[in-house]
């Protein structure tokens, strides 16, 4: 691919580079960040469309420039550099429509986002792909590529081998996808956070105090966790009340359930059930079954619960019993019987 410029090829090439700078300009603008949000693929379209143009012009402009300056080796080279720009133009549009079908799929409800480490891969692999058929269309042999670089890659792979460790641990995370962004993840250690990125290196999680944990992905791979999930999927926990047995079972578990039912947090549908799980013992334990919309919703769906459920036992001349053991003491300071 050879671009020819005629007389005045500056103006052309600028004008071939214009819509995409004007383009760019206009999507930074406040105003227009709500209808880029609304209109992905219009975005990636237009992306795909104009960047490839304008890599065109960036080359046309170069090479007419040293065409001007009589400078034919360097205009030669500056001819390669436009197809070579003008491929990895292509693959950049690519990646941008891949990342919007990835973007616009939902997922039991939920927008899916891309991490960065999957983003980078992403965009790596269209590189390289186009890389390749540069070099194919110029009839280069990719082989020699492999040839010249293998030495110097084995000797990165060696010093880095924690490096990739954790990088590879990271794409297999991200394509098994145990967890995405914005879900919490609660470790065996009691560490709870949610996650807010994976790159390369690291997965980076928010804790509640605002507090950044950042956990090798490496290490995250080679270790168990529990996922409580996003905003977007409903968490159904347990609770355990202990009630004095001055009251039948059917009559508690019925002042149970219509407590949790007017809870605001709490969901109608599934709907709260109570269950009586220990009646062997005084005080009898009782087991409270709630849906919250979400998890990080629960803390303050779990105190306004508690608080019903204390309300209507007082209401009903009951209370929240601590559990009964039964003391036995003996003197001894008299002799035991012989």
């Amino acid at each position: 691919m050879n671009p020819v410029i005629p007389l005045g090829g500056i103006v052309v090439a600028l004008l071939l580079v214009a819509p995409f700078v004007l383009w760019k300009l206009i999507s930074r603008l406040r105003a227009t960040r709500r209808v880029k949000q609304t209109n992905i693929w219009v975005v990636a379209g237009i992306d795909f469309l104009l960047m490839p143009i304008a890599a065109y012009g960036i080359g046309a402009l170069v090479t007419e420039v040293f065409a001007l300056l009589d400078k034919p080796g360097p205009q030669q080279m500056a001819s390669l550099g436009t197809q070579l720009l003008i491929y990895l133009a292509v693959a950049l549009g690519c990646g941008r429509l891949i990342e919007v079908w990835f973007l616009s799929r939902d997922e039991f409800g939920e927008t899916l986002r891309l991490s960065q480490l999957a983003r980078n891969a992403l965009f790596g692999v269209c590189f390289f792909i186009a890389l390749i058929v540069f070099l194919i269309s110029n009839d280069y042999a990719p082989t020699e590529l492999y040839i010249s670089t293998g030495a110097f890659a084995a000797l990165i792979a060696f010093a880095m081998q924690q490096t990739l460790g954790d990088l590879f641990s990271g794409i297999s995370l991200s394509l098994e996808r145990p967890f995405k962004i914005g879900d919490w993840l609660r470790f065996s250690d009691g560490t709870e956070g949610e996650v807010t990125d994976i790159n390369w290196r690291a997965t980076r999680l928010r804790g509640w105090d605002n507090t950044t944990y950042v956990v090798p992905n490496g290490q995250l791979a080679r270790q168990s966790f529990t996922n409580l999930h996003g905003a977007n999927h409903v968490f159904a926990p347990w609770y355990f009340v202990r009630v004095s047995g001055d009251a039948g079972p059917t009559e508690v578990k019925s002042m149970l359930e219509a407590a949790a039912r007017r809870c605001g947090s709490v969901l109608p549908h599934p709907a709260p059930v109570a269950r009586l799980t220990d009646g062997a013992t005084v005080p009898f334990t009782y087991m409270v079954w709630v849906h919250f919309p979400n998890y990080p919703s629960m803390f303050a769906g779990r105190e306004e619960l508690y608080r019903e459920i204390r309300a209507a036992l007082l209401g009903a001349g009951l209370e929240l019993a601590a559990e009964i053991q039964e003391v036995r003491l003996r003197d001894t300071a008299k002799p035991a019987p012989e």
